[in-house]
């Protein structure tokens, strides 16, 4: 019987081996919200001025299992960086200046349908982990996992896509006794080539 499944899997894999694409992506990374004063602290306002935007860049593998003509299922997996720059002054007068370097790899699984012959939509969720230690990953908890939304392009063997990310959850966490939140959602512009 063992042998009968390992058959069928094999016979099914074949029949849909011409249906897959796969190839690499790269881009870059906008942070919609800035890591920020945690609602509940007011006294630290005066002496927290926020943060300077930096964003970033991300590098990967997808993939596409087409499920007829217009239905698909996909999934990524890439290395990403942000990095975020916190000021202000830390209540003796003295200026404080942090950089947080958020460095994660991150696996997407959605699923997909072709609008027309060169577009896409797709919808999905995707685990989120932290792979550096430092004061990003010493702030706010990891993993976290989250949903994402895009629309797609292709043409020929080049895709373009625009992909909003949102978390489940928000993250708070303490630098230096101030307690910080972080609204974690993103766009990403991604360009892709099937191999």
């Amino acid at each position: 019987m063992k042998n009968i499944i390992i058959l069928l899997a094999f016979g099914l894999t074949l029949s849909v081996t011409g249906q897959s694409r796969w190839g690499v992506r790269t881009g870059l990374n906008y942070d919609l919200n800035a890591i920020g004063l945690d609602a509940a602290s007011s006294s630290t306002q005066e002496i927290f001025e926020g943060e300077t935007l930096d964003n970033g860049y991300h590098i990967g593998v997808f993939g596409r299992q087409y499920l007829g003509d217009q239905l698909y299922t996909s999934g990524s997996l890439f290395y990403a960086e942000n990095t975020h720059f916190l000021e202000g002054n830390d209540g003796n007068n003295d200026f404080f200046f942090e950089r947080f370097d958020h460095k994660f790899l991150q696996l997407d699984a959605g699923l997909g349908i072709r609008l027309l012959k060169f577009a896409r939509a797709e919808v999905g969720v995707h685990y989120q982990g932290s792979i550096s230690n430092n004061a990003f990953s010493n702030t706010f908890a990891t993993p976290t996992a989250g949903y994402n939304a895009s629309l797609g392009i292709d043409l020929w063997k080049i895709s373009l896509d625009v992909t909003y990310y949102g978390s489940f959850t928000d993250h708070l966490g303490t630098w230096n006794d101030i307690p910080l939140s972080y609204e974690r959602s993103q766009i990403l512009v991604s360009l892709g080539v099937e191999l």
